[in-house]
């Protein structure tokens, strides 16, 4: 996949190029491209989104226009667009894979040939990277900080190009052709003094010495007056030459320098040999050398001696990593480059791969460092001797790099004093290994430019980009394809090749961590008689997985390596790693870890950045964390090995009432007209969270829903039969309006199982009921039908009249779905009996909206007008603005279909205002869709147009599928 960003953004699909439609995601893939080599995190996309007004559900819409973007760019599985914690990045394949990048690229090597005198090679390469603009860069993308700052960049990147294409145009001599180009372009840009000098000398050489010092005082008048100050020197410079009509302005450069050159040669032949010597001299203190400091193979004495070189022998068999290693190999440059030294931290979980990639890349990358390479291991998580102090790590350093011992002092502060005096003006490479924290570094960090310090750590160490301006590099598990290729690399292409099916199955127990397939592979190695499929059988019983990880040494046991981050925990937070074993979903939040531990939700999301920081759990996303299954296994051990059983039973019951609870709160306010089953108030410590307004619970649904599935099934094989049927109760309603119809089939199975078991009839009968509802949306009639009946049945032998009305207004929409109005109309009025018999208002106006719409779609208009009226009255009368915004809905299409369009529209515009008042975006879009089809009908063209615009861009935004239709509409009235 390939991108263009210097002009409109624009994506290659294989065939041709296209833009993104939807201005948000543009945006969103703007800022991902321009940043491509971090991770950027959710919270400044949600700044770059939207500025200031940031909505409480920013995440939540993040999430969802990376999914469309994954759509539009094909990249379902997420190897393009990455989560990558705290946010996401763009991973290009190839650099040239984006237009900025080639035409750095491009740039680079002109101005490479400018300097070594090749001038046309010089300007067919930095024409050919003037080619790739096609307009201001990212000229269609609604600008935030990140991308407004980048489109900047790139502009002032392009007129260096331009200037440096102008002057290699000079040198060969084209003066003439470029006094246009050069006139437009001090139009466009009149404060670059640069490009009126280039104008000037064009203007020169082309025999218009009067045109050229025109143009100085044209160029003077205009930064007096703008800026009140006077031209630049070398411009005043070049204009007293013109002036004095200096002959060496009327060559190119290249051949100016040349003549310089040879004049010079030919002063010096008959000077006496100590004037030329003097001569000589003073040249070599005004251009020093840049190697004129002793290089580190020298020691102090005179006497040489090696350059360190203590990286420890790379890793065999080491493979994939490729985006990591892209990265690192910026540093050599950046070392040149900035002020300071360029640092990277590696971070990750135990057996991530940390040492491995450092060791690699180090080794390739040693030709960039000939002063030498440093090595030490800081032992941040030993568990016998904890981390090396700095102190001590300096003098291994400073011995060896040819410090006497008598030099080196005893503080640490002058230990580290002296380490950048030694490593100043040197290129040297360091590899800190295993650190533990940020103030176990910075000591040993080099003090100047030409340095490269690689770090590796389990911490995040977030202090050193803060301070020291690392990079950091977040190393997660590895991709499916870099864990075949790494089994590949150690058991061989053909043995790999010859099993697909038990490798896949192998990384997938091995949670494509790298230590994990490492151990597995040797085992493999082993027994080269066994087929794959043996070692699979090992590792499927997830209890034993960890003996089978096990490679007989320390730092070859998974088990082992993860127990030394495990011990470093303060004893809260490792109770809190144990209890995480027991959560059944993928990922957690605090305030459902903070119920798991009996904690507060500050408390809890305090231990979850302190697990996160030592890569015991990763943040996945922001605010949600999740571990790998190896690391899952390893909590699960521990807290059966070290918590009692009432203790985990507890915490079970914790997360389970938090779970519930807070599907019931936010239930309510996706159908606060539903009926709902008495709970029992939450168990101390599992606070519920309770959302604020419509939106607010579809995003919490959004974000917990994977979790909440989990609970749900693990439930009743944990003994809490109640929570298996009632959880799936309060989702339901979610699953219906997500279009997750799928998972509201299968949770109503669960549930009508489990309310069996607990021996709970009223229960039962709403699992069949809510059973129902799915099996209607699935279309599937027949079991829905037989569903409801069963739940009438045990509701008529209860005796619950309202019970009964749910289900009777159920069984009606399912007619209605067939299109059987009368069998429907028949349903609902049996509903108002029922709900007039209970005296619930709210109901009995839910029951005579649904009568109004069968009414209608018999034809009987006035009766169906007659019956909504009612309703109307009845939701506010009782204060139901969300029923009242429903029945606006149904006069909108009564009045529609009687050709009363004038009314329809008033009816629409009520129903649009309803839901957006409580936040019913898909509402809200929906009136607006059926607002536009009534406007069309009044001639009103434009207004409906408008209202389908307004209505496009929310669908757009939830990227429902009938944004489709709306799209549709649009396109076959234009004009």
């Amino acid at each position: 996949m390939r991108f263009r960003i210097l002009g409109p953004l624009e994506v290659f699909d294989g065939t041709h190029w296209r833009g993104i439609s939807a201005a948000k995601p543009r945006t969103l893939l703007a800022t991902l491209l321009v940043q491509r080599d971090v991770p950027v995190p959710t919270g400044r996309l949600g700044a770059e989104l939207w500025g200031e007004r940031e909505p409480k559900a920013a995440a939540n819409l993040i999430q969802q226009y990376v999914m469309r973007l994954r759509r539009e760019l094909g990249d379902r599985q997420g190897r393009l667009l990455v989560t990558r914690p705290p946010g996401y990045q763009m991973v290009l394949a190839d650099e040239d894979d984006m237009d900025a990048a080639a035409f750095a690229r491009l740039g680079g090597s002109g101005r490479a040939a400018l300097a070594a005198g090749d001038a046309e090679r010089a300007a067919g390469l930095l024409a050919e990277a003037l080619a790739l603009w096609r307009g201001p860069a990212l000229v269609d993308v609604p600008t935030g900080p990140m991308v407004e700052a980048e489109a900047a960049r790139l502009a002032e990147q392009r007129l260096d190009v331009l200037q440096a294409r102008v002057e290699a145009d000079l040198a060969c001599g084209r003066h003439a052709a470029l006094v246009p180009e050069l006139r437009q372009s001090v139009r466009e840009h009149p404060l670059r003094e640069g490009l009126w000098g280039q104008l000037m000398l064009a203007l020169y050489r082309s025999g218009r010495q009067a045109e050229a010092l025109d143009a100085y005082r044209e160029v003077h008048r205009l930064l007096a007056d703008e800026l009140s100050i006077e031209p630049s020197a070398p411009l005043c410079d070049l204009q007293l030459r013109m002036l004095r009509g200096d002959p060496r302005l009327g060559l190119p450069a290249t051949e100016a320098e040349a003549e310089g050159r040879d004049q010079g040669e030919r002063e010096g032949e008959g000077e006496a040999e100590g004037e030329g010597d003097a001569r000589a001299r003073s040249k070599s203190r005004r251009r020093p050398r840049p190697e004129s400091r002793p290089s580190v193979g020298a020691s102090r004495a005179g006497q040489p001696s090696a350059a360190p070189r203590q990286l420890p022998a790379a890793v065999a068999g080491f493979a994939g990593r490729r985006a990591e290693l892209r990265l690192l190999d910026k540093l050599p440059a950046d070392a040149s480059a900035g002020p300071g030294p360029a640092v990277c931290v590696i971070a990750g979980t135990a057996g991530a791969g940390k040492t491995s990639l450092a060791l690699h890349w180090a080794h390739r990358a040693a030709p960039h460092f000939p002063d030498g390479q440093l090595y030490v291991n800081l032992h941040g998580f030993a568990p016998a001797t904890g981390p090396m102090s700095p102190g001590e790590a300096i003098r291994g350093f400073l011995e060896a790099l040819s410090v006497p011992p008598e030099r080196i002092p005893d503080a640490p502060e002058a230990r580290a004093a002296l380490l950048r005096t030694e490593t100043a003006g040197r290129r040297l490479l360091f590899v800190l290994d295993n650190a533990a924290d940020a103030a176990q570094v910075r000591p040993l960090l080099p003090g100047s430019a030409g340095c490269a310090v690689v770090v590796t750590s389990r911490g995040q160490l977030t202090g050193l980009a803060v301070t020291d301006g690392a990079v950091l590099l977040s190393l997660d598990v590895l991709p499916r394809e870099e864990a075949r290729e790494l089994l590949a690399a150690r058991l061989g292409a053909d043995r790999v090749a010859a099993e697909p099916e038990p490798v896949t199955e192998l990384i997938d127990l091995c949670a494509r961590l790298p230590l994990a397939l490492a151990v597995t592979a040797a085992r493999a190695v082993g027994r080269p008689g066994f087929a794959l499929s043996a070692v699979v059988a090992e590792l499927r019983d997830v209890r034993g997985r960890l003996e089978a990880l096990d490679a007989g040494e320390g730092v070859s046991s998974v088990r082992t390596v993860f127990s030394w981050s495990y011990r470093r925990l303060d004893t809260a937070t490792a109770r809190m790693f144990r209890l995480l074993g027991l959560h059944p979903g993928r990922d957690v939040a605090a305030p459902a870890v903070a119920a798991l531990a009996g904690l507060s939700v500050r408390e809890a999301a305090a231990a979850l950045t302190a697990l996160a920081r030592v890569h015991l759990i990763a943040e996945h996303r922001p605010g949600r964390y999740s571990f790998h299954d190896l690391l899952r296994a390893y909590a699960t051990d521990l807290t059966a090995a070290e918590d009692t059983e009432a203790a985990r039973t507890a915490a079970l019951h914790r997360l389970l009432d938090h779970c519930l609870h807070s599907a019931r709160a936010a239930r309510r306010h996706l159908a606060p007209a539903r009926g709902e089953v008495p709970l029992p108030p939450p168990v101390t410590g599992s606070v519920p969270h309770d959302p604020e307004g419509y939106e607010e619970a579809m995003a919490w649904f959004e974000a917990e829903h994977a979790v909440l599935l989990a609970v749900a099934d693990a439930a009743g094989p944990a003994g809490f039969d109640g929570h298996a049927w009632q959880l799936p109760l309060a989702m339901a309603d979610f699953l219906h309006l997500s279009g997750r119809w799928h998972d509201w089939v299968s949770t109503q199975r669960t549930a009508i199982v489990a309310a069996r078991q607990q021996g709970d009839r009223a229960g039962t009968a709403l699992c069949h009921c809510e059973s129902g509802r799915a099996a209607i949306r699935m279309r599937r009639y027949e079991e829905a039908h037989r569903e409801l009946l069963r739940a009438l049945e045990l509701q008529r032998g209860l005796g619950d009249l309202t019970a009964q009305a749910d289900t009777l207004r159920t069984l009606a929409w399912s007619y209605e779905q067939q299109g059987d109005y009368r069998a429907a109309l028949q349903r609902v009025e049996q509903v108002l009996e029922l709900q007039r018999a209970v005296g619930n208002l709210a109901g009995q106006a839910g029951a005579l909206n649904n009568i109004g719409w069968c009414h209608t779609h018999l034809g009987d208009h006035e009766e169906a007008l007659a019956r909504c009226r009612e309703a109307l009255r009845l939701h506010l009368d009782g204060g139901s603005p969300l029923g009242a915004a429903y029945t606006w809905e149904t006069l909108g299409f009564i009045h529609h279909s009687m050709g009363q369009y004038a009314e329809a529209v008033d009816s629409y515009r009520q129903c649009r205002n309803g839901f957006r008042r409580f936040g019913n975006r898909y509402g809200e879009a929906d009136a607006l869709h059926h607002l536009g089809g009534s406007l069309r009908m009044t001639g009103d063209q434009e207004a409906a147009r408008d209202a389908w615009h307004a209505a496009l861009a929310i669908l757009d935004e939830l990227e429902h599928p009938d944004a489709d239709v709306v799209r549709e509409l649009l396109l076959t009235t234009a004009g």
